[in-house]
């Protein structure tokens, strides 16, 4: 179990200190509550004496140690709270940080989607949370229990031998329940997963939902997996309950069998009432760390499941590999050059043996039907993938040798699907490059044409644009991402059928702002419609992870090829 649980120990390290502190204070409750049933010995029998100084004695110690129980208890639980909101703090940072630096193919492959990533970050996280807490548990009650058995052995030690018998088949008992319990916690954990990734896809489809009328089909995919996670909880209730009512029938015969026992002894006049007592006393105080433990170990097994689920997205592999060789961005670089490039998703290939060259400056369209490999092209450069094989030169310096952040610096993205922040339209366009003063950002706005809806929305640049900016219309979203760009000011641009979702009226605009943005700068653009990219110095048509034709618009139309068909189609 320890072993299941050093990658979550090793989050504790920074916190040791706070953990040493833990353990000492827990110490202290033990040892005080320990000490305080077994001078309930020592108080009857001073009773007894009749002798009122020894009463007093015995009171003051019994109320100092009670203070010194009150005190460290405070400590010991307080500290181990807000150890465990650090570690699992830390945890979340970490996870949210792993999702951004997880490559796109983990992403798009993962079967629970963002829904599931978000089930992580928040219910694994929060079960971690209650599991570090029930460490202090451990700490405290283990030592508790022996101190409470020192206890029965120093007032009684054949009785107390007698009754560890029972010992042996209660362990075996709680060992069998609790490993039937990971199966299950495991289950539930995936069962949750699948309900929070259900929830996220209603909210974020809300839209298509109320269209086709899909309300009671999500309802009813959501009750589905809610009965299922109902189902595997009852179960884990059913186990976590058999252990209490066992363990507390056998106290409840063990403690009548030590009535028994004792009324025969008081009556032989071996043992005085105040030991008698102090002895219940101890047999029932130490049912409570029993439980506890119980409690704990259950928590532990639910906190392994939660600790594997977390730590296995921490120590996912799919990221794209920060350079060894860590070089700086060619500054004043002269060609890209794609060589033998092999790229396969899903098991399928999308890239064969592509290979082409760009000059700094040129304009370059890439066309063909949906899935011939074009957003591969482009996702390639910024290395959201890396190829199978074959390589991309940047003025003949691999672009894995470059300095992911630098490499990515030195390209600006303006695709169809726009995504922004949930904050002020200023902030977003900051987003570009957050270095630059925010000064600059009216200009870039102007230069996207975005200038004048902004300051005719009513709080102008401070406006918020909602949640991925949906107060605000098509155009209006992709005019504010063409100004991050722009603010941006990446020598590379890429257009990923960045006017495709636009209506005539809307797409005039983004297109003006799309053409100043193109100046002076080498854009490699993907598009659908062929008018877009009739400008463009080369145009490359793919079919099937190839490039099959290339020219310019004039070229590829005189011959009559795939560029031609795909012509003749959109006029």
């Amino acid at each position: 179990m320890i072993s299941e649980l050093r990658p979550l120990l090793n989050e504790m390290r920074p916190h040791l200190k706070k953990v040493y502190l833990v353990a000492f204070t827990g110490v202290i409750y033990s040892v005080s509550m320990a000490r305080m049933l077994l001078i309930l010995k020592d108080l009857q029998d001073s009773f007894a004496k009749g002798s009122t100084n020894l009463v007093v004695e015995v009171s003051v110690i019994a109320i100092c140690l009670a203070l010194m129980a009150a005190i460290s208890r405070y400590y010991h639980v307080f500290l181990m709270n807000y150890i465990s909101e650090l570690v699992v703090n830390s945890l979340r940072l970490q996870l949210q940080s792993k999702f951004m630096r997880l490559n796109l193919g983990f992403h798009s492959n993962y079967a629970a989607g963002s829904g599931g990533l978000l089930s992580r970050i928040l219910n694994d996280i929060k079960v971690i949370q209650d599991g570090m807490r029930m460490v202090a548990d451990f700490f405290r009650e283990p030592l508790l229990a022996v101190l409470l058995l020192g206890n029965l052995f120093y007032l009684n030690w054949r009785l107390t031998l007698s009754l560890l018998i029972l010992m042996p088949p209660l362990l075996y008992f709680l060992r069998q329940i609790s490993r039937s319990l990971r199966k299950y916690v495991l289950g539930g954990q995936e069962n949750l997963e699948k309900m929070t990734s259900t929830i996220k896809e209603s909210l974020d489809g809300v839209r298509i939902i109320q269209s086709f009328n899909l309300e009671n089909v999500l309802s009813q995919k959501l009750k589905k997996e809610s009965d299922d996670y109902l189902e595997i909880r009852r179960r884990i209730h059913a186990r976590v309950e058999t252990m209490a009512p066992v363990t507390e029938f056998v106290a409840t015969f063990v403690i009548l069998g030590i009535f028994f026992y004792f009324s025969k002894e008081v009556a032989a006049g071996t043992i005085t009432t105040g030991a008698v007592l102090a002895y219940i006393a101890s047999m029932m105080a130490i049912n409570q760390p029993i439980k506890k433990l119980q409690e704990s170990y259950v928590r532990i097994q639910e906190t392994i499941v939660a600790s594997n689920r977390v730590f296995s997205i921490i120590n996912e592999p799919s990221e794209v590999p920060e350079s060894y060789k860590n070089l700086p961005f060619p500054k004043d670089w002269k060609k890209i050059t794609y060589k033998n490039v092999t790229f396969s998703y899903h098991n399928q290939v999308t890239l064969k043996n592509v290979s082409f060259e760009i000059n700094r400056g040129d304009h370059i369209a890439f066309v063909g039907e949906s899935g011939s490999g074009k957003s591969t092209i482009v996702n390639l450069l910024e290395r959201f993938y890396d190829p199978a094989s074959g390589e991309i030169l940047i003025d003949g310096i691999n672009i894995r040798d470059i300095n992911l952040k630098e490499l990515r610096r030195n390209v600006a993205l303006v695709s169809q699907d726009v995504f922004l922040f949930s904050d002020s339209i200023e902030r977003n366009i900051q987003a570009g490059d957050f270095n630059r003063e925010l000064k600059d950002v009216e200009p870039v706005a102007k230069s996207a044409n975005a200038h004048n809806f902004i300051v005719h929305s009513g709080k102008g640049y401070k406006g918020l644009v909602g949640d991925r900016g949906n107060l605000l219309s098509g155009g209006e979203k992709q005019r504010i991402s063409i100004a991050r760009a722009f603010f941006k000011n990446a020598p590379i641009l890429i257009l990923d059928e960045a006017t495709s979702a636009l209506d005539s009226a809307s797409e005039v605009e983004v297109q003006n702002g799309l053409d100043l943005l193109m100046e002076g700068r080498t854009a490699l653009v993907i598009a659908h419609r062929l008018s877009t990219v009739q400008n463009a110095d080369r145009i490359f048509v793919l079919k099937k992870g190839q490039i099959v034709e290339t020219g310019s618009h004039s070229e590829l139309l005189a011959l009559r090829g795939e560029y031609s068909k795909f012509y003749e189609l959109q006029r």
